[in-house]
Parts: structure tokens; C-alpha cells; sequence
């Protein structure tokens, strides 16, 4: 078992990060100093290193932490699943559910994936691309089952994501629709867009939507994309996908 100091340094580090997620939302990384970190904390300077070798390795950590639960998520979402149908539905409740839920960990991983130094960077972008890629591959199966009707999967894919994430830019407790409903509407209508039916062309729909979405897309949080969006507090973000 852990040591009674070894548990009081895992609470203190999770303090820390939870302040870091809270200000890198509020004032961006660049914008936190150390020492206002210690101060949310409640603890000297100095005694931050003793739990972090950098602010920066706080931020790889919320990003590392955030992919991590989003692959295993999504793994989990589909595992036991048998047809395409059910397989893209949970994972797209997944997704939206993990985005009602963590609002501001997504909106720090796109607001800062810039901030993050070149190894780790890649590291992230890394985890972000097998993330798409299951997403694109649970398409391409209902594509190949012929199921579903999708003329380009990786144009839909990055369509899904993008519409699935910006709820983490609206979504409340107390709203008009609680998480789970939230999530069963979008589910029903990514299945409405990507199921092949007799003489429509169903992608369409999702390609249409991903039109309409990349300008608001720019203001909202999701998981890491290469160009992160334009946060709503700080404009200077550049915009791009998830």
C-alpha cells in the first residue's frame, strides 16, 4: 500500500492540476503564472515543483489524462456491440456524454494544444489521431456491412466529432435535456445521416452539417486538434478541427 505521504502528495497533485484546468480555462496557460497556481492551491512557489517538474508538464499531464479516458472510453463504449449501428451509437453517446461532463479539460485540450512543447505535442496529436481513427473505422464497417451510405468517411468523421463536440459549448445542468437525452438525440441523428436508405444519398446530411458547424466549431471545445479553435475569453486562438 501507498505510504501516508505518497496519498497526501497524490491529493496535493490533483489539487493542482484541478486549479490548472480552472485557470488555463479562465486566463490561458500563457496567461498562469506559477505562482498564481500555488496560490489557488494554497502553497508556496517553490513547493509546486515538488509535485511537478514544469508547468508545462501540468499541462501534458490534464492533455495525457483527457486522451487516455477518452481511448479507453470509447473502447469500453463498443465493446460487446455487435452491428455498426449499436457500435456507432454508443460510441457517439460516449462522446457527447464525456463532453457534458468534463467541459473544461475538453476546452483546455483544443484552447492549448499550441502551448504544449514539440515531444509532447506529439505525443498528444499521436493519441488524438487512433482516437479519429476509431471513430473512422466504426464508420467504414457500416460502410462495408452496407449499412451505412458515406462517400468520404474521413470528411464524416471529422464532421461527427466536431458536431458531437460543441456541446461541451452550450450544455448545462438544469438545461431543458439532461445529459442522457442529450446524448440518445445525437445519436439518433448521426444514425439518421450515415444509415443508407433506398435512393438517398444519407452522408450528405453530415457533410451539409459539417459545413454549417466549422464556424462555430473555431469557438468550441472538443478533444485536441492540430489548430485549436478560438476560445470565447481569449480571441486570439487560431481555429481548426478536432
Amino acid at each position: 500500500m501507498p505510504s501516508q505521504a505518497a496519498l497526501v502528495r497524490d491529493r496535493v497533485s490533483e489539487r493542482i492540476r484541478n486549479a490548472a484546468i480552472a485557470l488555463f480555462r479562465a486566463r490561458g496557460y500563457h496567461g498562469t503564472s506559477v505562482r498564481a497556481l500555488a496560490h489557488a492551491v494554497r502553497i508556496e512557489a517553490a513547493s509546486l515543483y515538488y509535485h511537478f517538474p514544469s508547468k508545462q508538464n501540468i499541462l501534458f499531464g490534464i492533455f495525457e489524462r483527457t486522451m487516455d479516458d477518452l481511448l479507453e472510453g470509447l473502447r469500453g463504449a463498443v465493446e460487446g456491440r455487435s452491428s455498426p449501428e449499436e457500435r456507432l451509437r454508443e460510441a457517439v453517446r460516449f462522446h457527447v456524454r464525456f463532453h457534458t461532463e468534463r467541459q473544461d479539460e475538453a476546452f483546455v485540450s483544443h484552447s492549448e494544444l499550441r502551448s504544449l512543447t514539440g515531444p509532447n505535442l506529439r505525443r498528444i496529436i499521436g493519441k488524438r489521431d487512433r482516437y479519429e481513427a476509431m471513430f473512422h473505422g466504426l464508420l467504414a464497417a457500416g460502410v462495408r456491412a452496407g449499412v451505412f451510405e458515406v462517400a468520404d468517411i474521413k470528411l464524416v468523421t471529422i464532421a461527427v466529432l466536431i458536431l458531437c463536440s460543441g456541446v461541451a459549448d452550450w450544455f448545462s445542468e438544469g438545461s431543458r435535456l439532461d445529459a442522457d437525452a442529450v446524448a440518445d438525440g445525437y445519436a439518433d441523428m448521426i444514425l439518421r445521416l450515415v444509415r443508407r436508405t433506398a435512393g438517398s444519398g444519407s452522408a450528405v446530411g453530415v457533410l451539409s452539417a459539417r459545413r454549417a458547424m466549422l464556424g462555430r466549431a473555431r469557438r468550441e471545445p472538443g478533444i485536441p486538434s492540430r489548430r485549436p479553435p478560438v476560445s470565447r475569453s481569449r480571441r486570439a486562438q487560431p481555429g481548426a478541427r478536432p
